[in-house]
């Protein structure tokens, strides 16, 4: 593509990431760094839906961009290929959970603080149940 795509959003709502699962983080992180060329920009280890997991993030590749991250659950139960998390940035999260609950979704864990990274997380899923990582930043990332 050689024009411009236009831009446009809602609800005050930025997308900003995608979230790739993979079975060895590892092994994946080398591949795509290697063909694809994606930077690592760093290693984050939390929970997401009650489950244990680690991820990798790469730098967006061009200003404003939106950014990969590939994600592994570290219990030993990988979902099959196939499955993402989209990312998207809000300066309401408490407003956007509460949309995704009126048109049909779910949250299923409270909003919580990354304190690390200064932001407020949560998880939406759509009425599918796929899932839609959902932040807020707050400025007050841990030194």
């Amino acid at each position: 593509m050689t024009q411009e795509r236009p831009t446009g959003s809602n609800h005050g709502m930025t997308y900003a990431f995608a979230k790739t699962f993979v079975r060895d983080l590892e092994a994946m992180g080398r591949f795509y760094e290697a063909v694809l060329g994606v930077i690592p920009l760093f290693r984050h280890a939390d929970e997401m839906l009650g489950r244990p997991i680690e991820e990798i993030g790469y730098m967006a590749s061009y200003p404003g961009g939106p950014s990969l991250t590939l994600i592994s659950y570290t219990d030993g139960n990988p979902p099959a290929a196939g499955e993402a998390v989209q990312g998207f940035i809000t300066t309401d999260l408490d407003g956007a959970c509460a949309r995704a609950l009126a048109h049909g979704g779910s949250v299923p864990q409270p909003i919580h603080e990354v304190p690390d990274f200064g932001v407020r997380v949560a998880f939406i899923l759509d009425p599918e149940g796929h899932i839609c990582e959902v932040v807020e930043m707050t400025g007050a990332a841990a030194g």
